[in-house]
């Protein structure tokens, strides 16, 4: 991590050279991109907490959230409802934001926190809960599929740790991926026939849902993420010298990979215990970043981890609130909403997509 603090010194040169109505427009742009996701928000927080079995008028719901409706009525808002939507919001604005690490850091669009390793990792350390119970840790299954999940993304960043090279990195990662996704498979095709109704349960944890957060499932989740927010608002300056060049990055005072390493780091802290507790929820973090860039219109990494972050937060609760109603009492898992709602916008954002000054 000392790499991204010393790499504030190279930033702050770097900006220097920013014009100053270019700072003032990314800044209105910034503020009318959170408070559209804001909006949004308020409106997928009220159709959670209200609607559903029982639904509560708004009155009823903040009665429930007092504690002042009947036992149902403040059990379900307030550790059911509740729980499930702030930890959708900590999850997508961390993935939102690790896909913007990642993306920068290794100068690659298509790059996204599953390149690690902790989505597979944690998929099999699921598999193996799942289908052989009895060889199984006894520990609960979201703690083991953080340990596995972690400890794919810490054994590829080792590995790229010694290669330096962004390419070869992506590499490592996908070759680490496959390896734990032909494991996960082996598991499920050679398990008992009398276990393989649990397919289904699995197959909802691959997808990614929110439907079993609980205040456990928050409080094991922010305590990873809080440590990691001041250390994206540094990265953001560290990664807009990284663009520029490797060899550029050198000659301002930056060791690439090492500072690559870093940011690795950084983005597995933050996607590791969404991917344990919800499931690898698919294209948050790859589109939120694009999104982004594209509604702002810079490529300046700083606002765009702020927008990433945001509209991660905005895409996953929106996609939770549309899985869990739509076809109200049938839930569908938010997994596969996400592409759904962020897809045609991000096709959109992209071809709008262009080079700006850092």
């Amino acid at each position: 991590m000392t790499d991204i603090v010393s790499g504030r010194a190279a930033a702050d040169a770097a900006d220097e050279a920013e014009q100053p109505t270019g700072t003032a427009r990314r800044k209105l742009g910034l503020g009318w991109l959170l408070l559209a996701c804001l909006g949004i928000i308020a409106v997928c927080t009220l159709l959670q907490l209200t609607r559903g079995e029982p639904s509560l008028s708004i009155n009823e719901m903040i009665d429930a959230l007092r504690g002042d409706q009947s036992d149902t009525a403040s059990f379900v808002v307030q550790e059911l409802r509740a729980p499930r939507l702030i930890a959708g919001i900590v999850i997508g604005a961390a993935l939102g934001a690790a896909g913007v690490l990642m993306q920068d850091s290794l100068r690659n669009p298509l790059a996204d926190p599953s390149l690690l390793g902790v989505a597979q990792g944690a998929s099999f350390a699921v598999a193996i809960v799942t289908f052989y119970p009895e060889i199984a840790p006894p520990l609960p299954r979201p703690i083991l599929a953080l340990i596995s999940g972690t400890a794919t993304g810490l054994l590829v960043v080792v590995i790229a740790g010694k290669l330096r090279d962004p390419i070869r990195l992506l590499l490592a990662g996908a070759v680490a991926s496959a390896f734990f996704g032909t494991l996960t498979s082996l598991v499920i095709l050679f398990a008992p026939e009398d276990r393989l109704g649990n397919v289904a349960g699995y197959q909802r944890f691959v997808i990614g849902s929110l439907s079993t957060m609980q205040w456990e499932t928050v409080w094991r989740v922010v305590p990873w993420s809080l440590p990691a927010i001041p250390l994206v608002f540094i990265a953001g300056r560290v990664l807009n010298v990284l663009k520029l060049g490797d060899d550029v990055a050198v000659t301002m005072g930056l060791d690439p990979g090492r500072a690559r390493i870093a940011l690795m780091l950084i983005a597995m802290a933050l996607v590791a215990p969404g991917y344990a507790f919800a499931g690898p929820i698919a294209f948050v973090a790859l589109l939120a970043p694009h999104i982004a860039r594209g509604a702002l219109r810079s490529s300046d990494a700083r606002p765009v981890l702020v927008g990433a972050a945001a509209l991660g937060a905005t895409q996953l609760i929106a996609a939770d609130a549309l899985g869990r109603l739509l076809l109200f009492p049938s839930e569908i898992p938010a997994g596969i909403w996400t592409i759904g709602i962020a897809g045609l916008p991000a096709m959109y954002f992209v071809g709008r997509i262009r080079r700006t000054a850092a």
